[in-house]
């Protein structure tokens, strides 16, 4: 299929690709309306699973039609050629994700890794208000825009919560990375998405000071004991406070009861503290520039969304594009 022709038809001009993936490809395109170059994620239904079109990829765009916050990547527009081609039009984040910047630059300072956490948890707490779980929260999941604002990007496994008789429906899908998953994920547990959520956080504010991981996930029967022992071996080097590693420890905590909030995380000292010592020069962070805002009137989602079927894209696959 000719993408090029039908982005033209549609007021968009063909730059580069810019990833390919089992599930699809992304591409830049110029928008003749929004006058600036956007990102383009391009499926194909008739090359994917009828389970992947069906559950995973109807529920990601339901999904990204609503969601409105300065640290989500932004859809401007959704569409489908006669030819079953599905084209989710995103804002370009120019800087990249969080983890080739991580891989970069090494181990952040406290200041920065406190605005980007911040803004993480802002973008979670959005999506938790408005019962929305990720379920795939990473480094790689995290873009940059042009003012190194942090982007929460890739919704394909992200889910729409139900109650029932007053009480959340737990998952009982393993989703997302390993290395960043909840150790009541993978043991296979029934569990809350919102507090898995947490946990991956947790893992993503140890990369940004250490630049490592807190467990070794080459082993996961290994790794789920050494987390439900609630040990974490910080490195030596570089130099991080004991307010940070503290914090670390509350989000990464197996008993789910006692996984700090995302609200107390933002209460937390250390937060408080980095945060009125951010550079002067970096960026405003989004948190000052804008209200965080919720869903509205036709925006609220269905919520007749129950299936949590047990096999989804892969991670690599259905990640949005690290964007260079």
């Amino acid at each position: 299929m000719n993408h090029k022709r039908v982005l033209e038809r549609h007021g968009y001009t063909f730059k580069s690709n810019l990833d390919n993936g089992m599930y699809g490809k992304v591409v830049s395109a110029h928008s003749i309306q929004l006058k600036r170059t956007v990102a383009i994620k391009i499926v194909e239904k008739k090359k994917v699973s009828s389970a992947y079109s069906q559950k995973f990829l109807s529920r990601e765009t339901k999904i990204l039609r609503i969601l409105k916050h300065p640290n989500i990547v932004k859809t401007h527009e959704i569409f489908e050629s006669h030819a079953s081609t599905v084209f989710m039009v995103m804002e370009l984040c120019i800087n990249g994700d969080l983890s080739k910047h991580i891989n970069v630059r090494g181990p952040l300072p406290g200041h920065l890794s406190c605005r980007f956490f911040s803004q993480l948890c802002m973008a979670v707490e959005y999506l938790h208000n408005n019962d929305l779980a990720h379920r795939d929260i990473k480094c790689e999941n995290l873009l940059l825009d042009k003012y190194n604002n942090i982007k929460l990007c890739d919704f394909g496994f992200s889910k729409m919560l139900t109650y029932r008789d007053g009480q959340m429906v737990l998952s009982e899908t393993y989703c997302g990375t390993s290395s960043y998953a909840a150790p009541e994920v993978l043991r296979s547990l029934p569990y809350n998405p919102k507090i898995s959520d947490v946990w991956s956080m947790g893992v993503v504010l140890n990369m940004m000071l250490y630049a490592s991981m807190p467990y070794d996930s080459t082993n996961i029967r290994k790794m789920i004991d050494i987390q439900m022992q609630h040990n974490i071996s910080f490195p030596n080097t570089p130099s991080v406070s004991s307010e940070a590693k503290d914090l670390i420890r509350s989000i990464l905590n197996p008993d789910i009861e006692q996984r700090i909030t995302i609200s107390d995380i933002l209460n937390n000292p250390w937060m408080l503290q980095e945060g009125i010592m951010e550079d002067g020069d970096e960026a405003p962070t989004a948190k000052a520039c804008s209200e965080q805002e919720g869903f509205t009137g036709d925006e609220k989602l269905s919520q007749q969304d129950n299936s949590d079927p047990g096999e989804g894209p892969s991670t690599a696959a259905s990640s949005f594009p690290r964007q260079n």
